[in-house]
């Protein structure tokens, strides 16, 4: 389970990464677009914060304009959370965690040894050797009763631990459920789960709302995102299909070796492995019998199947159907599948779009997009990739584009550019520099990333202007609060390390960033550039010498 804990050791190591990772990176600035600098006075003022940020091995706590409120050096506390706070700070000092408030920094709780990284707002805290859960005003939400807690989701809810059984908390730590369950699922987006966790309790499978705190027996053990208000199920064996609606409750039985997407109404199915496919209604009524090879979501006009392979081996081609299975469209594409694009190019479902593929010669295809909504091919199949990002914005390689050199696993490899164009073909940014491009969740910003391992992500606008360069690993937007963040990422999985190195507001404009000079050292500066410290780099640009010392270790 992902139990995120803040300790000094935790925090030495990220000292150590941000040793190494000084002497790689490059000074860049993002341009201001015209377009961005227009909607500067749109985008709401960014609001006020506190966190820690660290620079040549020290640390200190600044708030959203880079202002000190904890110097870097000589002050009296050890580690500082790196949480983002706004009127408290959580200082660590003599083996104690303490909270302080801001303005005045008076303490206004002595903590235990370990912080535990929790929904946002809130942390778990020690006390005699049990867990409770506090807001960052103070407030103890939960009190230290708990053996283990972690955070479910994107922040979505708090778990805890008792006795060796698990509950649920709601993301402000109200209980939802006792400690009932021997493992909750925790790595998944349940807002598009309709707010679902699946719990187990021997070899009984149980969903409980994230909204009120229902919990229902089932007779499966995973669920897929819902689409068109419902969700297809697996049974716990991972043999059989079903499908669910928004509150959980079966409509199609476990009994199906495949359920398509749900999409208009309708979702494909497929009795058994080898056998044909065809489409139901969410009762479990076939509309269309089972003829297809394959059998692709709907959209308003139609859906688009493959033929299924006759006696004499003939080739099998994807036309469009529509809801009486008759051909709207003959089989005349090599092949088909969903129209979004996501990492490694992936494809993702899009509601009332699919993409289309040519074969141009042995497992080398082009791509194009159908709106199966319209009932027409919206962009040709001449392109080397292509995702839809919206009805008007898409990811694309063409012919020409250069191969970028790309890391994945240890393993060296190449990959086309990516762009982005409008359903016309009107390019909006060349493939040159990004192996992918993604629309934030927000759908008001797009994420490139110039590589796969350890890449850098940018910040662009929906017209391809750019926002924010690629210098950090990761980009948070926080539309709440109104501020962009920049994070550079140590280790991976449950032991990766967050390390904030920038703050923008909304239009990509620099509230502050850690930047490098010409010898490796680092320097946080203000948005307007003003160096904070250290006033001169030199002590701290790294030799040759304290580069290799500076390599991490570990106890075998």
């Amino acid at each position: 389970m992902n139990r995120p804990r803040v300790s000094p050791a935790l925090l030495a190591t990220t000292l150590s990464a941000l040793l190494l990772g000084a002497c790689g990176s490059g000074d860049k600035q993002a341009s201001q677009t015209p377009q961005a600098q227009a909607q500067v006075q749109k985008a709401p003022a960014p609001q006020p914060f506190n966190s820690t940020v660290c620079v040549n091995g020290h640390c200190a706590v600044i708030d959203q304009n880079a202002t000190l409120l904890v110097p870097f050096e000589g002050g009296e506390y050890d580690t500082f959370a790196p949480f983002l706070m706004k009127d408290t700070m959580l200082l660590h000092r003599d083996e104690q965690w303490q909270l302080l408030d801001t303005r005045t920094k008076a303490p206004l709780k002595t903590l235990g040894k370990d912080l535990y990284q929790l929904s946002p707002g809130y942390f778990g805290f020690g006390a005699d050797g049990k867990i409770g859960i506090m807001d960052f005003h103070g407030t103890q939400v939960q009190p230290a009763r708990f053996d283990d807690v972690f955070v479910g989701g994107n922040g979505q809810y708090i778990g805890y631990e008792l006795n060796g059984k698990n509950g649920i908390l709601d993301a402000h730590g109200k209980q939802l459920t006792d400690a009932l369950y021997d493992t909750l699922i925790v790595r998944q987006d349940f807002a598009k789960r309709n707010g679902w966790v699946i719990g187990e309790r021997g070899d009984q499978h149980w969903i409980i709302s994230l909204k009120d705190g229902t919990q229902k027996q089932v007779s499966y053990g995973d669920m897929d995102e819902m689409q068109d208000n419902h969700m297809v199920v697996t049974s716990p064996d991972h043999l059989h299909k079903g499908l669910v609606d928004a509150n959980g409750n079966l409509t199609i039985p476990l009994k199906y070796d495949l359920l398509g997407t749900p999409a208009e109404g309708l979702v494909s199915f497929r009795e058994k492995n080898d056998g044909p496919c065809g489409y139901m209604d969410y009762t479990g009524k076939v509309v269309i019998e089972p003829r297809f090879g394959d059998c692709m979501p709907f959209g308003k006009k139609g859906a688009l199947a493959r033929t299924n392979e006759g006696g004499d081996g003939a080739t099998r081609k994807y036309g469009v159907i529509d809801r009486t299975g008759a051909w709207l469209v003959q089989p005349t594409y090599d092949y088909a599948g969903e129209a979004g694009r996501s990492m490694l190019g992936m494809l993702d479902h899009v509601p009332g779009y699919a993409s289309v593929f040519k074969e141009v010669s042995t497992f080398a295809y082009t791509y194009g997009i159908y709106d199966l909504n319209q009932g027409r091919e919206l962009i040709p199949t001449t392109y080397k990739q292509l995702g839809m990002l919206t009805p008007d914005r898409f990811v694309f390689s063409g012919a020409d584009a250069p191969m970028i050199n790309v890391t994945m696993l240890g393993q060296s490899d190449s990959t086309p550019a990516v762009g982005l164009m409008d359903a016309s073909g009107k390019v909006l940014l060349k493939p040159e520099h990004y192996t992918d491009i993604q629309l934030d969740d927000s759908g008001h910003y797009l994420r490139a990333r110039d590589g796969l391992e350890n890449a850098h992500v940018a910040l662009f606008d929906l017209d391809g202007k750019p926002l924010i360069a690629p210098e950090w690993q990761e980009l948070a937007i926080d539309k709440d609060d109104a501020v962009i963040l920049g994070y550079d990422i140590d280790g991976t999985g449950d032991d990766a390390v967050h390390m904030l190195r920038a703050a923008y507001d909304l239009n990509g404009k620099p509230l502050f960033a850690v930047k490098h000079t010409e010898c490796g050292a680092e320097q946080l500066v203000d948005g307007s550039g003003k160096v904070i410290w250290p006033a001169d780099p030199k002590p701290y640009c790294p030799t040759a010498d304290a580069k290799t010392q500076a390599q991490p270790t570990t106890d075998g």
